[in-house]
């Protein structure tokens, strides 16, 4: 239903010469107060090429007054926040327009407040042919063994705060071409953890936090979603996956799992 709704303004918006992003028209029954309105930090006929950090910001509206942000591309829920800063794909981690197809796309918001009220955003921005997606050749699902010494050489800068070390073991990913990876460990607490990837030019890979409200529920991550990204990179050889840590020492957990040789 919200899908509908959003795309439907976003369209509507799209087609009126000159109109960028706007709260709900007057005398519209879920209109709030005209000082309210939400937001986004993409602009109306944006080219987007490169990693881009979409934020929805929601103004006049008192603290505690949002129950939840909603982003939607081209009528999609994608991904949902509850806490500000409210950015798509959570904490560290960025929209990637190279994996929506080049061309025109929306981009819209919703914010819920918790009078029931909605506040709604779109933009149409163009994803340029030069943006880069998920290599093909790094698809599908990748295992590796997790050793105990692995684990060991980043307890020097493990925080305590992220909880357990990584369980030695069996480990599972599967990287997706929307940039999502998610992994699978040998306890079932890590069964339902996603992330993100970023496959960049010269071998580099950077890993971003877990990305919450993830569908069907991301249960936490390697660590808290204020640590940095970790900076990799990688190398394909016929059916092996070598990762190298560049810089990691943000994520302990995350650093032990990639700093490896993946199989098929």
């Amino acid at each position: 239903m919200l899908a509908t709704v959003v795309a439907a303004a976003a369209t509507a918006m799209a087609a009126v010469p000159g109109c960028g992003p706007r709260a709900n028209p007057p005398g519209s029954a879920a209109t709030p107060a005209p000082q309210s309105r939400a937001s986004s930090s993409i602009a109306d006929g944006a080219e987007l090429t490169g990693p881009t950090r979409w934020e929805a910001r929601v103004s006049g509206i008192p603290a505690g007054g949002v129950a939840a942000v909603r982003f939607f591309i081209d009528g999609k829920l994608r991904h949902l926040a509850r806490q500000t800063p409210y950015l798509f794909a959570g904490r560290g981690n960025l929209l990637l327009p190279g994996t929506l197809g080049p061309g025109s796309h929306i981009f819209a918001v919703d914010v819920t407040l918790t009078d029931g009220r909605h506040l709604t955003t779109a933009a149409t921005a163009v994803v340029s042919v030069k943006a880069r997606g998920i290599p093909r050749q790094v698809l599908g699902r990748w295992a590796r063994d997790v050793t105990e010494a692995e684990v060991a050489r980043t307890q020097g800068f493990r925080n305590p705060a992220d909880g357990i070390p990584l369980p030695a073991g069996t480990w599972q990913v599967r990287i997706g071409a929307d940039g999502v990876a998610r992994y699978s460990g040998p306890t079932p607490a890590h069964d339902l953890t996603v992330g993100q990837v970023r496959f960049e030019p010269g071998g580099r890979l950077v890993v971003g936090n877990q990305i919450p409200n993830f569908p069907y529920a991301s249960k936490g991550g390697f660590c808290r979603d204020t640590a940095g990204d970790g900076i990799y990179h990688w190398l394909l050889h016929g059916r092996a996956l070598t990762v190298r840590v560049v810089s990691d020492r943000q994520c302990a957990a995350r650093n032990s799992f990639w700093n490896g040789t993946f199989t098929r």
